[in-house]
């Protein structure tokens, strides 16, 4: 048995008392021997000559003398044990002499409540030392350690360093007061976005195709059975209908081409077939499957569906606008319940299942700058804060970041590469003061301590809240804010008051989005994804343009959407759509407007003569049997994309609401 030290000491003694009492000792002699022991624990001077004789002495027990063997290994046990307890009270006389413990007003020893504000620390809660003495000692020893770490509590009216930011908010794009919305939208939706979007989107079609030609699996009259290949005109069709579905809200794809009266929008139905759109939507594609690399091998990529897009909108973002001093960094959430690995689940979100991505936006519009996703990988705080920040680094830009960002470790990184932070802090983060932690404040006051540039300032306004900032030094402000009674004045942090007027970029991007949202309900997490993005560009495109605006001509976000809406369907071309294409279009204009002009439809590599069912007729005897009627004509209108007979129906059709009637 090895020495028992203090801790030990009160529990070794009672664990040979059990040890005893299994050997069947009668019940009073098991309680006489408690109460020796316990009295010669208080006492400290009880012997291991009085132990074994009490044990010899014991006429009624029923011990066998079999059992002596290891009564004997018991009492040379007790004896270490008592042999350790003198060594300690020999020390713990001479300390005595040195330094006697008061007792305070309760009766308690300062150990006792030393004992006692330990276990409360360790429970979570406060516990306050009844003697001022020993307070006084402790507050000392968290003093002199914060002030060996830097820290130091003395208020200091302005920062040790204050540089100043030297740049201009500006758009770098080529857009001036003169640009449309249009130009603006073509920012971000170049060129070269629908040409991959087309590329891709007709070479997963084609993959898709083939496979199940080859699994016997291709049912004829399918929608890959009937597949085209895809136009840029369809696709910027198809996002003209997108921008629609996300100002006028319909339950499902179907209901924006119903024809019932309650529910009738005409805008899908003009633009494009219906099982055209859906056929575009369901093939809709942004890479190469052919290059994808499973999960769990080296190189793979979890953003590898939306990569090539990504990574160009991160850049035309980047360079388009640069922002002002204040820059805001936050997480933003796509809702999405599917099946995916990198899905969190935020409760302070509205959406709040769903994938994260971390963003970098102006303070002041609400601009991405930049962007980090969120799949399932293990980058640390400061790496993902550097990513973000690094194109405006050594400008003096202020960040701004919520507790989960800010740490004294991010404030430093960010202090060395020339940018200042304003953030709310977690309390329990490494490198902060100790002393300023673990104040008890009142309400209304504030608390402030030091280290280099950098402040921590803790304020109580219904709760403590705690910020770390390397622009603001220790001062405040009065203010007028509004209460129970009505308006009333309060004392804030200057910290505080800058912190709630700038930490506004990311939500204000939020609440844009959140009002128009371009998706729809869907299986694949990527064109959740995919639309979300293409809300954040939209954003980006509005903010570029009232940017180069006068106020009177700055436009809302649903007002820009109606504008790009109209902007991007293109004049309608036979030469370039072709006759396969053209088809599957519908008029851009009214049937009872305009000029119109009867023609043969094309023809086409396989038939020379093309027939088409006459609509007028169709829809006529369908009205008049129930059943629709079928009647082959060599004639359409190019401009309705309707194939109707040359007398009277071509007329008809472009005279007559109710035609069919």
């Amino acid at each position: 048995m090895c020495e028992a030290g203090t801790g030990e000491l009160q529990y070794a003694i009672p664990r040979a008392a059990r040890s005893v009492c299994r050997w069947r000792v009668n019940r009073v002699n098991v309680t006489a021997f408690w109460r020796e022991m316990a009295s010669s624990q208080r006492n400290r001077a009880i012997s291991m000559r009085e132990i074994a004789d009490f044990l010899q002495d014991d006429d009624d027990s029923d011990i066998e003398e079999a059992q002596n063997e290891e009564i004997e290994d018991l009492l040379s046990d007790l004896q270490v044990v008592v042999a350790s307890q003198e060594r300690h009270d020999d020390g713990a006389v001479e300390e005595q002499e040195q330094f006697r413990e008061p007792v305070n007003q309760r009766g308690r020893t300062r150990e006792r409540t030393q004992r006692r504000f330990r276990r409360g620390r360790q429970r979570g809660g406060t516990m306050r030392s009844t003697t001022h003495g020993r307070s006084s000692q402790m507050q000392i020893t968290l003093r002199e350690m914060d002030e060996a770490n830097g820290w130091t509590c003395v208020p200091r009216e302005r920062p040790l360093e204050d540089p100043v930011f030297e740049e201009v908010c500006r758009v770098l794009a080529p857009i001036d007061e003169n640009s449309s919305e249009i130009d603006c939208f073509s920012v971000f939706f170049i060129n070269d976005f629908w040409k991959l979007l087309k590329t891709e989107t007709n070479r997963y079609a084609a993959q898709m195709k083939t496979k199940l030609a080859r699994r016997g699996l291709l049912k004829p009259g399918s929608m890959l059975d009937k597949w085209t290949p895809v136009t840029l005109e369809e696709l910027k069709l198809f996002f003209s209908i997108i921008i629609h579905m996300s100002l006028v809200h319909k339950e499902s794809f179907d209901a924006y081409w119903s024809t019932r009266e309650i529910i009738h929008t005409p805008y899908a139905a003009k633009l494009m077939n219906r099982d055209r759109f859906r056929a575009i939507y369901s093939c809709l594609h942004l890479n190469d499957n052919s290059k994808y690399i499973p999960r769990g091998q080296d190189n793979y990529d979890a953003f590898f569906k939306l990569r090539p897009y990504f990574d160009k909108l991160c850049r035309l973002c980047a360079t388009s606008f640069y922002p002002g001093e204040a820059l805001t960094i936050d997480e933003g959430t796509c809702g999405f319940r599917g099946r995916v690995h990198f899905r969190v689940f935020n409760k302070d979100k509205p959406d709040k299942y769903g994938m994260k991505i971390y963003m970098l936006c102006d303070a002041a519009t609400g601009y991405i700058l930049n962007m980090v996703p969120y799949v399932g990988d293990s980058k640390t705080v400061e790496q993902i804060v550097t990513e973000l920040s690094e194109p405006y680094f050594e400008k003096w830009h202020t960040i701004y970041m919520d507790r989960f960002f800010s740490s004294p470790t991010v404030a430093d990184l960010l202090w060395l590469k020339n940018t200042r932070v304003v953030g709310t802090v977690m309390p329990n983060r490494r490198g902060l003061s100790q002393e300023w932690r673990q104040q008890l404040l009142e309400v209304n006051e504030m608390s402030f301590c030091h280290r280099g540039n950098l402040t921590a300032c803790k304020w109580k306004d219904k709760r403590d809240v705690p910020l770390l900032t390397t622009k603001h030094a220790a001062t405040w402000t009065e203010v007028t804010v509004k209460a129970k009674g009505g308006l009333a004045k309060k004392i804030k942090p200057d910290c505080v008051l800058d912190y709630n007027q700038n930490k506004i970029g990311v939500d204000l991007n939020d609440q844009y989005v959140s009002y128009y949202a371009l998706q729809r309900k869907c299986m694949k997490w990527w064109k959740k994804m995919f639309f979300h993005l293409v809300a954040r560009a939209m954003v980006n495109s509005m903010v570029i343009y009232n940017k180069q605006q006068p106020a009177r001509r700055q436009l809302r976000f649903s007002q820009f959407l109606m504008a790009c809406g109209e902007g991007i369907v293109p004049a309608r071309s036979t030469d370039d759509a072709g006759p396969s294409h053209g088809a599957h279009l519908i008029a851009k204009t009214s049937r009872l407007v305009g000029r119109h002009f009867i023609e043969r439809i094309p023809s086409t590599e396989k038939k020379t003569k093309v027939t088409r069912v006459c609509k007028v007729c169709a829809d006529t005897i369908k009205h008049e049997t129930g059943k629709r009627g079928r009647k082959e004509t060599v004639f359409y209108c190019p401009d309705c994309n309707v194939p109707l007979c040359n007398d009277p129906c071509f007329k008809k059709y472009h005279t007559v609401k109710n035609y069919h009637l």
